[in-house]
């Protein structure tokens, strides 16, 4: 890719301005080597679409009959035998991020680090489906799924004033990611013990971030001082299908099976759009004050995103009339492409239960666990994070009956809160920037992401879910 010709730019103007010590200037290093990349900020994707899921930490596979079948296995809207209406919402949502020296300065006396850390509130929707009853043991659904989601608003700043080498650095992200599954599902039973599910979702992504970061190094007594600063600004939308199919199977009163098989994500369409902004300059005795300033205009792209692999999920349920138990697992194949757009395999469990207690009110719970894909967190924003969670919810229903000329007799209004607590442990990679010669100024000032350093990220989550069967 042609860079534009550094074009000298009035340094003494942004020195009498005092900008080198507050100098509110940007950076993103990992989007300026690499262009259209889609990034996972880190937070994970919690495995709780739907009120069922929600309420036993997502094992429904193998014995789950509600609208959260038809992302997780179709087979399961064999089992319905009414029409269904839900909705959910992640209603109020509270994610922490901690990166340990995620903001990193080299000066001639060492390295300075900073940790970087954010808090975001977030609220949004999690599924809408609508369950349609087509044939006798034949439900059709129709549904939206926010699977993946995400936002990082970030506001790190250190200084140090007073010494022989005096700093102050300072990064700014605001970053937002989301992707819907919308499509059908359909599922049937052939057989009292067995019933069987396909669907298909057209997918759509979008990850839109801008970022301004600086750094400014000085020694006072040499009379030299550096800074370089950035601006960049970046939007992917990504289009592209999957599909799902499943078996539920029942061999025993009390035993339930099933298998779901997710296609790989096949990514067709992704367009990106960038534009950035670079500066670096400083002054020494002998030549006084210098700078350079690189442009890049708005750039699109079609760049081809690579495929997301196959995932396998197996699970078994033992059921009884008033409650169940279940365990589940997931996997997916390594996927090629060295440490930039290669995955190593990766694997997930999940443990759930419900609990009916009375004719209207049902408890549940669940643990899980989903190992990273990630095969390196080399670049600033890349996580490579395993995640631990934990869900409580409830459900309340409460039938309404109808007139003898209603078309249906009964309604069934449901209401479910859960709680998710979800904790994500790994590496990160940092931002590094490299001032450790402020005199030389022929040498490059290299703004890189560094080794990996420790990450955490915290998930406190409130679903709310609403239901009619009729």
């Amino acid at each position: 890719m042609m860079r534009p010709r550094p074009v000298r730019i009035d340094v003494g103007l942004l020195v009498r301005l005092g900008l080198p010590v507050v100098l509110p200037v940007v950076l993103l290093v990992g989007l300026l080597l690499a262009p259209g990349r889609v990034r996972a900020a880190g937070g994970g994707s919690p495995p709780t679409l739907g009120n069922e899921a929600a309420m036993s930490g997502g094992a429904v596979v193998a014995a789950g009959r509600g609208g959260s079948m038809a992302w997780y296995n179709p087979a399961g809207l064999g089992a319905n035998r009414r029409g269904r209406l839900e909705a959910s919402a992640q209603l109020f949502m509270i994610r922490v991020r901690r990166i340990d020296r995620g903001l990193s300065l080299d000066l001639p006396d060492g390295a300075h680090g900073s940790q970087i850390r954010s808090r975001e509130l977030l609220v949004l929707p999690s599924a809408t489906i609508w369950v349609i009853k087509v044939a006798p043991r034949t439900n059709l659904a129709l549904s939206l799924f926010v699977p993946t989601f995400d936002e990082v608003d970030i506001d790190t700043f250190a200084q140090r004033r007073f010494t022989p080498i005096e700093y102050a650095q300072q990064i700014k992200v605001l970053y937002q990611q989301r992707r819907y599954d919308v499509g059908p599902s359909l599922g049937f039973q052939p057989f009292p013990s067995l019933r069987l599910g396909v669907g298909a979702f057209v997918v759509y992504e979008k990850t839109a971030q801008s970022s301004r970061a600086w750094a400014w190094g000085n020694a006072p007594a040499q009379g030299v001082q550096r800074f370089v600063l950035a601006d960049v600004s970046e939007s992917v939308r990504s289009w592209g299908t999957e599909f799902v199919a499943g078996l539920q199977w029942q061999p025993t009163e009390y035993l339930h099976l099933g298998l779901a098989v997710r296609s790989p994500r096949l990514w067709f369409v992704q367009t990106t759009s960038r534009s950035s902004v670079a500066a670096s300059g400083g002054h020494n005795p002998t030549r006084g004050e210098y700078g350079e300033l690189a442009f890049e205009p708005n750039l699109r792209s079609g760049l081809r995103r690579p495929n997301d692999p196959t995932t396998v999920t197996a699970g078994l349920a033992y059921q009884w009339r008033k409650g169940q138990v279940a365990i589940e697992g997931d996997i997916s194949p390594a996927r090629s492409g060295g440490e930039d757009r290669g995955q190593k395999a990766s694997w997930a469990l999940r443990l759930g239960m419900r609990a009916r207690l009375s004719p209207r009110f049902t408890l549940g719970a669940g643990l899980y666990t989903q190992r990273s894909a990630a095969v390196l967190a080399d670049d600033f924003l890349e996580f490579d994070l395993d995640t631990y969670g934990a869900t409580l919810g409830a459900e309340l229903r409460r039938p309404v009956q109808l007139g003898a000329r209603e078309r249906a007799r009964r309604l069934v209004f449901t209401t479910t809160v859960a709680l998710r607590y979800t904790v994500s442990i790994g590496r990160a990679g940092p931002m590094r920037i490299d001032l450790a010669d402020l005199s030389d100024e022929a040498r490059e000032v290299l703004i890189e992401s560094g080794t990996p350093v420790a990450a955490r990220v915290y998930d406190l989550a409130l679903s709310l879910g609403s239901g009619l069967e009729f």
